[in-house]
């Protein structure tokens, strides 16, 4: 399997450096321009990962990593660009062409920690094409939850997910009993019912949404209504599927959750300078931020940021927190999942506010 990397830029001085940057580590190939790009994945592919400069003349990075997708689909693709070409390189995010958004400067070791990822995903991708059964072997372990008062539906589930020996099934009879696990497992996903005793799917929801947010959830429901679904919206990123279900159905849609790479991450690039830019050009979207096992959102309406959540922390304080991680991964959603305001400061006072706590942190000046 191929672990080759191809860097494309206009500049062979660029080009020239990441050779000799990264020439210990990885197998790299460079071309001067989509066009030497496009040859060089025909003559000399496949590369693992491809990683194109934004601004170039004739075929630009998003046109060039748009051909990419078509004709290597398994290359994992990731686009390079300055802080002041981000709005463009998003086109190429919302439309699924990269893997990955590195700003210039980018430090050698944040380069070389999104190549080797970029290598994983690669293999994944490949397993994946050739329809192997190896699969299981290269996918992380994941504990599913399932949360049902009806042990017939519990048991049609548990046996459908231990066709997929990647997944660790775990069950409750309802909301408290899930609760209790939620708290003491590593819980990757919870599909639950909502009509149960002692603690519904609802405040089961409720809970998660407050406790543990980076948690995904999957409801089902023989009593689905459109009042009932903006209800669990309302609560947090949640899929709603209504009864009677596939039961193989339910299973992809599981491992998909699971296993798919979101495509609109952004690394590389300061949260508080991001924040900034989307401010400046008025976006309505919501953040997911993740730094290590921590996960926040930070929720924006035309620029401005309405609210904030990270573990027990909302608005202001959640802001402040989630803005003083180091190393975070963004990813972008085109929707604002709030509709009511908890955040009445300024981003900029945030960010300054923000920035102060972490430097008093930093310097122990807060116990």
């Amino acid at each position: 399997m191929s672990n080759k990397i191809l860097f494309v830029d206009d500049d062979s001085n660029i080009l020239d450096a990441y050779k000799r940057q990264l020439k210990r580590q990885f197998q790299v190939d460079t071309a001067q321009g989509g066009e030497e790009g496009l040859d060089a994945i025909k003559n000399n592919g496949p590369y693992a990962v491809i990683v194109s400069d934004l601004r170039m003349p004739g075929m630009d990075g998003n046109q060039f990593l748009a051909r990419v997708k078509e004709i290597a689909p398994e290359s994992v693709r990731m686009m390079l660009t300055g802080f002041a070409d981000l709005k463009t390189a998003m086109d190429a995010i919302n439309r699924g062409n990269i893997f990955r958004l590195l700003t210039k400067p980018c430090a050698r070791e944040v380069l070389t920690e999104a190549l080797l990822d970029g290598i994983e995903q690669y293999k994944k991708n490949s397993v994946a094409a050739d329809g192997s059964c190896a699969e299981t072997e290269v996918r992380p372990r994941k504990k599913v939850l399932i949360v049902d008062d009806d042990k017939v539906i519990i048991r049609i589930i548990t046996n459908a997910l231990k066709e997929h020996p990647e997944l660790d099934v775990m069950t409750a009879l309802d909301g408290k009993q899930a609760i209790d696990l939620l708290n003491s497992e590593e819980i990757d996903m919870v599909v639950t019912d909502l009509y149960m005793p002692i603690v519904n799917g609802l405040q089961l929801l409720s809970y998660m949404s407050k406790n543990h947010p980076g948690v995904p959830a999957m409801v089902l429901t023989g009593h689905g209504s459109k009042d009932l679904e903006a209800r669990i919206k309302a609560l947090g990123d949640f899929q709603y599927y209504e009864k009677p279900m596939d039961v193989n159905v339910l299973s992809e849609l599981i491992l998909k959750a699971l296993y798919s790479v979101p495509a609109g991450q952004i690394h590389g690039i300061s949260t508080a300078s991001f924040l900034q830019l989307i401010d400046i050009e008025g976006r309505v979207c919501t953040l997911k931020i993740r730094s290590g096992k921590r996960f926040g959102r930070l929720y924006f309406d035309k620029g401005e940021l309405i609210a904030a959540e990270t573990g027990q922390l909302r608005g202001e304080q959640a802001a402040f927190d989630i803005i003083s991680w180091d190393n975070s991964v963004i990813e972008i959603e085109n929707v604002c999942k709030k509709n009511k305001r908890e955040i009445n400061k300024s981003l900029m006072h945030i960010l300054m506010e923000g920035a102060r706590i972490k430097d008093e942190i930093g310097s122990g000046a807060v116990n």
